[in-house]
């Protein structure tokens, strides 16, 4: 038996997937290079980005159509045109929705009264589909007490019954209290009835604020609430006792009860 030299040492084989001096795995014959995490990134945002840009090319256009508002049933509401009082052909309309809303009835001559001494500071809503009026407020603007204060009053709002729940109301009233300020109003007032609170409601999100109780006011005997808006800053501070004055007034019972 032959002794030998010494053991040659048998050759390394290169694994698959084994690291190569460079770092990396180097790929088996027959699979595809593995892609590191740098190059993947760069890969990702680049695909990203072009998709995005396709999507934005073949995006449609928004139609007129899908920005009129819809009712929970998801049928399409017919648009609304807000425009100012101009003749009295518009009259007839603005009575017939006004005695149907409202409690109190006028005379032809009260609603000329407002219209012909303050047509800019009435507004309509209109049905543009229909040429129908649907919205309505009729104000006024004069001075008021020894103060000679500019007083705007809200005289008349109704909307029709099928059409509510729409902020048409509360637009009207925006609108009218807008053209009152700057007709130079330094406050606006209103009534309502007593028992009205979803008005109450709206008008004090508007700012107004109950200033007196008015017994029964309406001719169906209901009380009334006479709600104040301060157009101008300074008139907060200087009604501020008054407005406390008030409030303990409407704490008071009704003088006029019999118990």
């Amino acid at each position: 038996m032959t002794k030998s030299k010494g053991k040659s040492k048998p050759k390394s084989k290169q694994k698959s997937g084994s690291t190569s001096a460079q770092g990396h795995a180097s790929p088996s014959p027959g699979q595809p290079p593995e892609v590191h995490d740098s190059d993947s990134n760069k890969d990702l945002e680049a695909g990203e980005a072009a998709a995005t840009q396709q999507q934005q090319v073949e995006r449609p256009q928004t139609s007129a159509l899908a920005s009129i508002p819809e009712d929970a049933a998801g049928e399409t509401l017919p648009p609304i045109e807000y425009i100012g009082y101009e003749s009295e052909h518009q009259l007839p309309e603005m009575i017939s929705l006004i005695e149907n809303d409202l409690s109190e009835p006028y005379s032809i001559y009260t609603y000329r009264y407002f219209l012909h001494q303050w047509p800019k500071l009435s507004f309509l809503a209109m049905d543009k589909e229909k040429d129908k009026c649907i919205g309505v407020i009729v104000c006024r603007l004069d001075t008021h007490g020894n103060a000679k204060i500019n007083r705007g009053y809200i005289a008349m709002l109704a909307v029709s019954k099928d059409y509510r729940k729409r902020k048409i109301g509360s637009t009207l009233a925006l609108m009218a209290i807008q053209a009152m300020k700057d007709a130079g109003a330094d406050e606006i007032v209103l009534e309502t009835e007593y028992t009205n609170t979803s008005a109450i409601a709206l008008y004090q999100r508007m700012g107004f604020i109950k200033d007196k109780r008015l017994y029964r006011y309406y001719l169906n005997g209901v009380d009334a609430f006479r709600l104040k808006l301060f157009c101008r800053p300074e008139l907060i501070g200087a009604k501020a006792r008054e407005g406390m004055d008030m409030a303990i007034d409407l704490m008071q019972p009704d003088p006029t009860s019999i118990n």
